[in-house]
């Protein structure tokens, strides 16, 4: 370098690009959980291992997140949530985001004809008695009892239940208006086994993997088909009737 280089450096010298500011997992998922309760570490991890985010790491291998990190991470989330798009189709967006080629996504309006896969997430843990789920229904305890008689809502081994629990007793006293009996209810909950089933058989094979993150691809697996099954079963008895009547 000249003289005149050297000096002109030394009295504009080139700035330094200021460090981005990082956060711990902990923090990152506090920040996630206010919008996305159901967000975990191991989902996180697993979003990582599957190669839709890259966080830093320190020289003890700890995980460090920035802001933009942060950022990928919601609009992950987002998607799979509203629209429950499959990670495949997600990391293709990414892609083009981060190629420049589109600026942002707009989501397509999936979830106006089609259910979202967080419906089919595991509930947030509640510990509802019968009468609490009976309150919340608009229902009674004895209809809560007789729904759990023929298997359409099971109280875990304390003898709690959950919101989820709440949705069907809410859902079976609306169909009971309509004259839906006992029985015709049983006949729903042996159909909603049968499509559980046929779910399993895809995705056991993938549960039972060695793989270290096994047990989180089978729940997005089954979360994603399970919204899949259901708003294609709806649109199929939405067509019979239309044909029907």
């Amino acid at each position: 370098m000249s003289a005149a280089k050297q000096q002109a450096a030394a009295v504009n010298p080139v700035p330094k690009t200021p460090k981005k500011k990082t956060m711990s997992i902990g923090v990152v998922l506090e920040n996630l959980q206010q919008q996305f309760p159901d967000v975990t570490v191991s989902k996180i991890r697993f979003l990582e291992s599957e190669k839709l985010i890259a966080p830093s790491r320190t020289a003890s291998g700890y995980r460090r997140f920035t802001e933009d990190d942060v950022e990928r991470l919601r609009y992950i989330l987002t998607q799979q949530r509203d629209n429950y798009t499959p990670l495949k189709v997600i990391r293709e967006q990414l892609d083009a985001m981060d190629s420049g080629q589109v600026t942002a996504i707009v989501g397509a309006g999936k979830t106006s004809t089609l259910v979202s896969a967080d419906k089919f997430r595991a509930p947030v843990i509640t510990r509802l008695t019968g009468e609490d789920v009976a309150e919340q229904a608009g229902s009674t305890e004895a209809t809560v009892m007789a729904l759990v008689k023929i298997g359409l809502i099971h109280p875990d081994s304390s003898g709690f239940f959950t919101a989820d629990d709440v949705s069907v007793v809410s859902s079976a006293e609306a169909l009971k208006a309509f004259g839906f009996d006992e029985r015709r209810l049983k006949s729903l909950r042996n159909n909603a086994r049968r499509q559980a089933d046929l779910i399993s058989q895809v995705v056991t094979p993938v549960a039972t993997s060695k793989s270290d993150t096994a047990r989180q691809q089978a729940e997005e697996m089954s979360s994603q088909m399970a919204a899949l099954v259901v708003s294609l079963h709806a649109t199929l008895v939405k067509t019979d009737l239309r044909n029907e009547f």
